[in-house]
């Protein structure tokens, strides 16, 4: 059948996107670890480059935010001319959302207190912070699945449905990426692999979760 080939042929392609990704990152820990190869100037590309990683999410993430203001402030008469579209039931913002947007600024808060115990040379206590933040995001993701449980409509209920859950749902998938990259960063700290001189790895994290927390307050 068509479809089932085209389906092992991506699966074989993510497969191989996965181990090829793995054994980048394999080598880089490498360089930077073992071989002392990341100077200050060699630094400096993995910084810019994520850097420009997280504007072009930004931008992404913008359109969706776009998407949800443009329909919300000028509804159409498609919609019926008021939102939430008519026959949309919404949920109420201030139970599960408003707790929600609440803990991504703690977590937040864990990953600024992590960067300070590595620059301080205090490594178990980063360990700890790492492990408040991990924890904090995995409530975060347990509560989005509540949410969605919850919701009276679906991604297919009129422009409110498309734009809420595609604007939710990518934060979602973002935080779960912040969250492995948090796991990845807290096991490198226990290993000893970071240190006040060299952790542009964690940095990265910092920045990226730093992100994530911002990008909630909008949805």
């Amino acid at each position: 059948h068509p479809f089932q080939g085209g389906a092992r042929l991506l699966s074989l392609g993510l497969i191989f996107l996965l181990y090829t990704m793995f054994v980048w990152w394999r080598d880089v820990l490498r360089e930077s670890t073992l071989e002392g190869h990341h100077t200050k100037v060699v630094q400096l590309g993995p910084r810019y480059g994520f850097l420009l990683f997280i504007v072009s999410e930004v931008m992404f993430l913008f359109a969706l935010f776009r998407a949800s203001s443009h329909s919300s402030l000028a509804p159409t008469v498609e919609i019926g001319g008021i939102w939430p579209p008519k026959g949309i039931l919404v949920l109420d913002p201030r139970e599960i959302p408003f707790l929600n947007t609440l803990i991504p600024p703690s977590s937040g808060a864990a990953v600024t207190w992590a960067h300070h115990a590595i620059l301080a040379g205090k490594e178990k206590r980063a360990v700890y912070a790492l492990v408040a933040t991990v924890s904090l995001a995995l409530v975060f993701t347990g509560f989005q699945g509540m949410e969605y449980y919850q919701a009276p409509s679906t991604i297919s209920d009129s422009i409110y449905g498309s734009t809420f859950f595609l604007a939710t749902g990518f934060h979602g998938f973002h935080v779960i990426i912040g969250t492995l990259f948090s796991i990845i960063c807290g096991i490198r700290q226990y290993l000893g692999h970071l240190t006040k001189e060299h952790h542009v790895g964690f940095e990265a994290a910092a920045w990226y979760w730093h992100f994530v927390d911002v990008v909630r307050l909008f949805p």
